[in-house]
């Protein structure tokens, strides 16, 4: 079937061909201009249409995209830690063999022959007991833990296994659409009319790109820099609170201006403090401040305390902070004026 767009790029070719037939070879060679240029804004009209459903399937997979990097940099810290208590049962095996080792079973029954009362007869079998109880214990702690390791393992895979073919598509999209621009500014420039839109679909399609550089986990299932310590400073309300928690204080100083927020999309991505971003977590970017530093974040008679990890907002010198997804929801802001006091942990900003 087809579509309008290749039914009046048809009729535009069969008008040429009777305009080219009657008219002279002036009002021909006009003829043909005017119906090449016709034929041009009609297919950007259509590449403008295809970059705009291209756009937003880009923008819903890229957060998909977001929710699956996080599930794999959980899977990963899961599987590491599962890693580490089966390498603490294998230590504690090990003691116990090369206890059993050095004490021998001719000590045991030496205990036993040596024995004067039936107390000391006692005492040596609630040995003998208790050390076949330890070492089945280490061993029993052992197989727990190699099945633990085998099943965050697989959680793993499969996360990655999950990741890969949307990062595969998100891919695909990118070259789409870079394609797509180019035919599309070539067709303008033949035109020579000007697609304002143009400028702002390579806009969006290089950040899109640099967003997808910034998010490459699928080699080992990178997990960033550890900044659980400091987020435990935020204490049991996760920072949703006017108070300052007892692990901060409050440096008198404080600055306002417009807050941003920054959400899925991004994901994944490694901020500028070594950390991977996760939308869920209390975390803001800010131009200047150092990483570890704390924000009580003022807006509307709610307060949410952030940790600082990343840099940005960039550009419109007014925004002074991009907040993590989870609080601004929760202070319910978009592109919103805040005030900002800065905290600080009480023992010091960690290296």
């Amino acid at each position: 079937m087809r579509t309008k767009a290749t039914t009046l790029l048809v009729a535009l070719a069969t008008a040429l061909v009777a305009a080219r037939a009657t008219a002279s070879p002036l009002d021909q060679e006009l003829d043909e201009a005017r119906a090449n240029r016709a034929i041009a804004l009609a297919r950007l009209a259509q590449l403008e249409r295809q970059l705009e459903a291209l756009l937003v399937r880009y923008s819903a997979l890229e957060r998909e995209a977001g929710r699956a990097s996080i599930r794999l940099v959980e899977a990963t810290l899961a599987e590491r830690a599962a890693q580490a208590l089966l390498a603490g049962a294998q230590d504690q095996l090990d003691q116990r063999a090369r206890a059993a080792y050095q004490l021998g079973p001719g000590a045991i029954l030496e205990a036993m022959l040596t024995a004067t009362t039936f107390a000391d007869v006692a005492a040596a079998g609630e040995y003998t007991a208790r050390t076949l109880s330890l070492d089945a214990e280490a061993v029993e702690a052992k197989r727990a833990a190699e099945a633990l390791l085998d099943k965050e393992r697989a959680a793993a895979a499969l996360a990655r296994a999950r990741l890969a073919p949307k990062q595969a598509e998100l891919a695909s999209l990118l070259s789409a659409m870079r394609a797509k621009v180019a035919e599309a500014q070539a067709l303008a420039d033949r035109a020579g009319v000007v697609v304002a839109s143009l400028e702002e679909r390579q806009r969006a399609i290089q950040d899109a790109a640099r967003r997808e550089i910034g998010r490459n986990l699928l080699g080992g299932g990178a997990t960033g820099k550890d900044q659980s310590a400091l987020l435990a400073l935020l204490g049991s309300t996760g920072g949703r609170t006017c108070t300052t928690p007892e692990g901060l204080r409050d440096t008198g100083k404080d600055f306002s201006g417009l807050a941003t927020w920054y959400g899925w999309e991004f994901a994944g991505q490694g901020t500028a403090s070594g950390a991977i971003f996760d939308p869920r977590l209390f975390t803001a970017a800010n131009r200047w401040l150092p990483f570890g530093t704390f924000l009580k974040v003022h807006h509307r008679g709610k307060c949410a305390i952030v940790l600082v990890n990343d840099r940005g907002p960039y550009g419109d010198q007014d925004r002074v902070i991009d907040l993590a997804m989870a609080p601004a929801q929760y202070l319910g802001l978009g592109v919103s004026e805040v005030r900002a006091d800065i905290l600080v942990p009480v023992g010091g900003i960690p290296n």
